[in-house]
């Protein structure tokens, strides 16, 4: 159990409005002592907690925040159990009791921010709520982590507003938030060069980075060109485009060479979908095919995985992969069905082929 008698001491001393000194005076101890005790180095003498608390007006077990230790403990407890749940609804309903019961706490709200971004409608009641919890994590929360990452959030937001028709959101709110972000060298995955070599979990943290850095560089150049002629009107011929994918799935199996992709799994799952509709746009059904076929296989492989698998790559041997690192209600088969039979710019003639038919039933 966590005790925070440390930073209780120092509230409740500045409450009283109170400095070290002053303290130390009233216990009889020096004004060194109290600092090392605010600061968590030491502890006083057990005879002393009674007095100490005496003078506050509070009980011993307020003092050592015995039940806040006791709070974290079932938060951290609930927390991991929320991000470890694959039901949507289940996650919600969770994530709303433990809000209800702990509405001061930022992990919480920041995941309860998650569930009305991502799950909800997007009504003014709604939208209301995400930005009254965004502005109270940005004026109150300490943790950078957490504070960047509702910025996240609630750019995904104002991008969404932005292109509907008088939400009285504009991009130039969503581009402000993204402007108050840090660029990605200002990240924590730059500087696994700083840990010395032989460092317990070096390794792990580094190829954790290098999985990162893929997955990044991977979205912001998949939408520079990926949908060229889709969704972004840019100036990619198809056939530089494919080369583009193919150099990119080389590139990706020669780092993945066992066939376990870890970070890149729904990556590269989705860009032998993308490919396949590039085959499919300049008239090459066969290729296009083998494509969607590569896809489907390579989804299956992904739902019928454990959670937790090992890394057998040159470059990631030995290296654990969790599958909730892509969200713990993924489900590749699911999504890939969806692209293929509703998302993709596909003709009713070709997805009526047979050969298109018995892709999709290697789905389920």
């Amino acid at each position: 159990m966590n005790i925070y008698f440390g930073e209780n001491l120092k509230n409740l001393r500045l409450k009283r409005n109170l400095t070290q000194e002053k303290l130390a005076d009233f216990l009889g101890v020096s004004f060194q002592t109290i600092s090392k005790w605010e600061r968590g180095d030491t502890y006083p003498d057990i005879t002393l907690l009674p007095e100490i608390a005496g003078f506050f007006k509070v009980s011993v077990d307020e003092l050592l925040g015995v039940s806040k230790a006791e709070d974290e403990e079932e938060i951290l407890k609930e927390l991991e159990e929320y991000d470890n749940l694959t039901d949507t609804e289940l996650k919600q309903e969770l994530i709303y009791k433990l809000k209800k019961k702990f509405p001061n706490d930022f992990r919480i709200l920041l995941r309860y921010m998650t569930c009305l971004v991502h799950f909800k409608e997007n009504t003014p009641e709604v939208i209301a709520k995400i930005i009254a919890i965004y502005e109270n994590i940005q004026q109150n929360c300490s943790n950078d982590k957490i504070r960047i990452s509702a910025k996240r959030h609630i750019a995904e937001l104002y991008k969404d507003l932005s292109e509907k028709e008088g939400s009285g959101i504009t991009f130039d709110d969503c581009e402000k938030i993204i402007k108050e972000m840090p660029r990605m060298r200002d990240g924590q995955e730059m500087f696994c060069f700083y840990y010395p070599e032989n460092y317990p979990n070096g390794d792990k943290i580094i190829m954790d980075t290098l999985e990162e850095q893929f997955l990044l560089l991977n979205t912001v150049y998949s939408h520079y060109f990926h949908y060229n002629g889709f969704f972004y009107d840019r100036n990619f011929s198809d056939e530089w485009v494919l080369s583009a994918f193919k150099a990119e799935l080389d590139f990706l199996n020669f780092v993945y060479d066992d066939g376990h992709y870890g970070k890149m799994w729904r990556t590269v799952i989705y860009n032998y979908g993308h490919l396949g509709v590039r085959y499919f746009k300049i008239g090459d059904n066969a290729n296009a095919l083998e494509n969607f076929r590569k896809m489907c296989d390579l989804a299956k492989k992904f739902d019928g995985m454990d959670r937790i698998t090992v890394m057998h790559s040159t470059m990631f041997e030995g290296n654990e992969f969790d599958k909730h690192t892509l969200g713990s209600t993924y489900i590749a088969k699911m999504q890939v069905k969806e692209l293929l039979t509703e998302k993709y710019p596909l003709s009713d003639e070709f997805k009526s082929t047979k050969e298109f038919l018995e892709i999709i039933k290697l789905l389920g």
